[in-house]
């Protein structure tokens, strides 16, 4: 508004949007491409780890920059202990020693059966104390 009523000559308004609709579509199409080869990596690395004989079993949290790690390195199991600067040996186990989680990806539950298993739970507990509370309250 200043530039313009002190007689500085700029670009029209027409110009001006056709800019800003230059520089939108440039940066939905950076965003497109950096989405689609982040994904193109990612699988490509998904597909290296699934192929390899190490793989990370179980982690512990000690402290926010410590941690112990269960690996399986082909058919052993190794914990180890990873802190900030360095990667230590703790022990190795036994097959039998290590009980795995197995989780099916397909069999996904849904928000909506957990909230609802909460409301059930919540609706019980809260049945439950009241009913503690009549019957201390009639002796």
């Amino acid at each position: 508004m200043f530039l313009m009523s002190s007689g500085v000559t700029g670009y029209s308004s027409t110009e001006s949007i056709l800019k800003l609709i230059g520089l939108i579509i440039l940066c939905i199409l950076i965003i497109a491409a950096s989405y689609y080869v982040t994904r193109f990596i990612g699988t490509s690395k998904a597909g290296a780890f699934k192929s390899t004989n190490f793989r990370s079993i179980d982690a512990y949290r000690l402290s926010p920059n410590k941690y112990l790690q269960l690996i399986r390195i082909g058919s052993r199991y190794v914990v180890i202990a990873v802190c900030k600067d360095s990667v230590s040996f703790v022990c190795e186990l036994k097959e039998d020693e290590v009980t795995t989680v197995t989780s099916d990806p397909g069999k996904m539950v849904s928000f909506k059966d957990i909230f609802a298993k909460s409301l059930k739970k919540d609706r019980s507990t809260a049945s439950e104390s009241s009913e503690n509370t009549e019957e201390s309250k009639e002796v």
